[in-house]
């Protein structure tokens, strides 16, 4: 018998594909003698073919639409109530059942208290509602979830806390504090009206086409404010010191004042930690600690003991007062045997350290002193990287300028320079401000490790 095969192939295959025939001994037929006197007539059974085929698609895609519409109501009814089925099986999945009676347990914020049991005497009148507070489940070994509460401002850089850890329960929110010092730290590095200016404007751009995150982006538009507000003080515009009067100091002229001034923020912004971890200390109820350790009370008075010591030698020439070194000298004996202190006049307070660990902590901890402080020399540092990058700019766009077709080339080398500094170094300048936050700030007196407090709401979605 015969077999009727229809062969498709690509034109590029053509002469092979019509060897290989050949060699199976296949009889071609042409589609002209196989439709031979049907003519006009076929094709016109195939165009209206075509059209009923087109039409029926049209039919099937507009079906789910009309039906839609149709149905709108019933399906939302329907749509609302699966998804609260599903919101309720997510609340009663960590249930308890014991003879009949269910139990259902989790935290709520404190402030919240008297709208759930208003609502639980409403919609269960056979409910009961025991409560218990955070400080006695954290007796318990209870690990409670952290909810922050901060205004618009400080609210934008829980997103760079949360980078690092979330607070545990009942620590510190360092998120204000992050604010103000972010700001600082940026524009100080960063100082320049416009460069600060593109890049709040580039945020709000990346932001509004949904490339950055609204977060992260309100955390760069604050960042370019502050180093437009810096640029003020440096008198810088574009790199250009020329433009605007300095309110401050120049980073090309002033390299000292930058070099001081980038010390002390650094010496108070250390010594912020130390108070912060000195009422965190109280809170727990550590007095002993808070008093007697590196990083608390007798810390502090070491560090600004010996920063003062080290400023006036510095600047008198006739090296630190005496009775600065006496005070340094006593207050490192009593961090060195702080955990002997605290025994004595306080009792034992949980594990102690050994001897060996806890003099190594020591030193630990007064020579993190040192590096911390000088790490901030960093501010400085990029604030004249930024000057000399600028100039740098500025001395290229000179060079090319007495090339042929010089105008245009100044122009470009203008523009492209700035716009290289504006990202790469204002990516560099973010780093370095992260550092400074996390290795240096956040190591005098925050733990982190919290997790975040995810409520069950109606909508899917986590309140704050």
């Amino acid at each position: 018998g015969y077999v009727l095969a229809i062969i498709f192939c690509s034109r590029d295959y053509r002469e092979e594909a019509e060897k290989i025939y050949r060699t199976v001994y296949v009889k071609e037929y042409d589609l002209g003698d196989i439709f031979e006197g049907a003519g006009e007539n076929l094709r016109n059974r195939l165009r209206e073919r075509r059209f009923d085929y087109e039409r029926a698609i049209r039919g099937l895609q507009d079906a789910p639409r009309n039906y839609l519409g149709r149905r709108r109501k019933e399906l939302e009814r329907l749509y609302c109530a699966v998804h609260s089925l599903q919101r309720v099986y997510a609340l009663c999945q960590k249930r308890g059942e014991m003879s009949g009676i269910f139990v259902l347990s989790g935290v709520i914020p404190a402030s919240t208290l008297e709208q759930v049991g208003e609502a639980v005497d409403r919609l269960g009148p056979n409910t009961l509602l025991l409560t218990e507070k955070g400080s006695e489940l954290q007796k318990r070994g209870k690990q409670l979830p952290t909810l922050l509460k901060n205004n618009f401002f400080t609210r934008t850089f829980e997103e760079i806390v949360a980078l690092y850890s979330l607070p545990s329960y009942g620590e510190t929110d360092p998120s204000p504090l992050v604010a103000l010092s972010f700001c600082l730290f940026f524009g100080f590095m960063f100082g320049d009206v416009g460069h600060g200016l593109l890049l709040a404007a580039g945020a709000w751009y990346l932001a509004r086409k949904g490339i950055l995150k609204k977060a992260f982006a309100s955390v760069i538009r604050i960042a370019g404010i502050s180093a437009m507000v810096f640029g003020f003080l440096y008198g810088s515009v574009f790199g250009s010191e020329e433009i605007l009067p300095s309110l401050w100091t120049s980073p090309m002229h002033g390299i000292s004042d930058l070099i001081q001034t980038s010390l002390f923020v650094g010496v108070a912004f250390l010594s912020m930690g130390i108070v912060v971890n000195i009422v965190s200390l109280k809170r727990k109820g550590r007095i002993g600690k808070m008093l007697f350790d590196g990083e608390g009370a007798a810390g502090l008075l070491f560090y600004w003991t010996a920063a003062a010591a080290a400023a006036i030698g510095f600047t008198s020439g006739s090296g630190a007062p005496k009775p600065l070194l006496v005070l340094a000298g006593i207050l490192f004996l009593v961090i060195l045997f702080s955990s002997v202190l605290e025994r004595l006049i306080f009792g034992p307070q949980g594990e102690d350290e050994g001897g060996v660990v806890h003099t190594f902590t020591v030193f630990h901890d007064l020579l993190s002193f040192l590096s911390n402080t000088a790490s901030f020399v960093r501010l400085a540092a990029f604030a004249l990287n930024h000057a000399g990058l600028s100039a740098a700019v500025f001395m290229l766009s000179d060079m090319v300028h007495t090339l042929p077709g010089g105008t245009l080339f100044r122009a470009a080398v203008l523009i492209l320079g700035n716009i290289v500094i504006v990202g790469l170094e204002g990516l560099i300048v973010f780093i370095q401000t992260l550092r400074l936050e996390y290795y240096e700030f956040f190591s005098k007196f925050y733990h982190g490790g919290g997790r975040p407090f995810t409520p069950v709401t109606w909508n899917g979605k986590n309140k704050e």
